[in-house]
């Protein structure tokens, strides 16, 4: 797919020219939740319990369009500003940003055949030196994959 593809089936982007270059998705942030506390799990998901989650709120300085998380060491939940409409036949691998890895923060390799039905978020995890993120900074990015077999 090219990048004039790729536009068509990124939805919400702030920018689609820049976010589908090199035939790649640029996903940025919307959300941040950190994560506190201890869940549960078993195997049946019967006794399951997520880790408790607490919404922060990203904070404006006077003059600033964009708001700013700092976010210190540990694990947060992120959602994305975009949601992506992937084409049958296909699978979207989302891996960190090189952006996100070049200052200490990383996520998990997602690999989705269904953004509505896989897509809740990713968990960042950030370094003992910490980040400030912006609304909009680039967290991952998406790779469309023909699905063999």
């Amino acid at each position: 797919m090219g990048p004039a593809d790729l536009v068509k089936i990124l939805r919400f982007a702030a920018d689609p020219d820049a976010q589908t270059a090199d035939g790649r998705l640029t996903l940025t942030l919307g959300d941040v939740e950190q994560i506190m506390g201890e869940g549960r799990l078993d195997l049946s998901g019967g006794r399951s319990e997520d880790a408790r989650r607490i919404k922060r709120p990203a904070k404006k300085a006077s003059g600033d369009d964009l708001g700013w998380w700092d976010l210190g060491q540990g694990s947060y939940w992120v959602r994305y500003n975009e949601i992506v409409e992937i084409p049958p036949g296909h699978l979207l691998v989302l891996q960190p940003h090189v952006r996100l890895m070049r200052n200490g923060v990383w996520h998990p390799c997602v690999l989705l055949e269904d953004w509505e039905e896989q897509m809740d978020g990713v968990m960042l995890t950030v370094s003992t030196r910490g980040v400030r993120l912006s609304e909009n900074a680039p967290v991952s990015t998406g790779i469309l994959i023909t699905r063999s077999g």
